[in-house]
């Protein structure tokens, strides 16, 4: 079944705006919650906990420390920056008060860590912005270009 040449011209551009936005919108799903979970740890009280190896970026790596006698194993969120600890190393959390849970590490709650997990889907953002406005510039016919008087 032939459909003509010019139906794939007018699909491609809807293809590839679906192709650019779906991944955007995952990461904007995975980084501002990280981001909000950090910012409502930072008055927690900072508590001394056993760091457990997982992939930390993808928020695979979790941390038990003591809370009322207990002992509390809690997941640290996506993003995690765990360069130098090693399995079983001792380090700062910070936990919500009420939900044992909900931790991460101190000195992941700053500014700094929250603008950077911010900043990563507001860059991908204004690529794709770019690719696209790139796009349009470029299949711009020269007549269109050129204003009769």
């Amino acid at each position: 079944m032939n459909t003509g040449p010019g139906r794939f011209r007018r699909v491609r551009p809807a293809l590839v705006a679906v192709a650019v936005l779906v991944p955007l919108v995952l990461l904007y799903a995975v980084c501002v919650p990280a981001a909000w979970q950090r910012t409502g740890l930072r008055g927690a009280e900072p508590v001394a906990a056993t760091f457990h190896d997982g992939a930390c970026l993808l928020g695979r790596c979790t941390v038990t420390y003591s809370l009322a006698g207990e002992r509390v194993t809690a997941g640290l969120p996506v993003g995690t920056r765990a360069g130098g600890h090693a399995e079983g190393d001792t380090v700062s959390v910070r936990a919500a008060p009420g939900e044992p849970q909900r931790v991460a590490l101190a000195a992941d709650t700053g500014r700094g860590t929250v603008a950077a997990l911010l900043a990563v889907p507001v860059g991908a953002s204004l690529l794709a912005l770019l690719a696209a406005a790139v796009h349009v510039l470029r299949d711009r016919r020269p007549e269109d270009l050129v204003q009769d008087p």
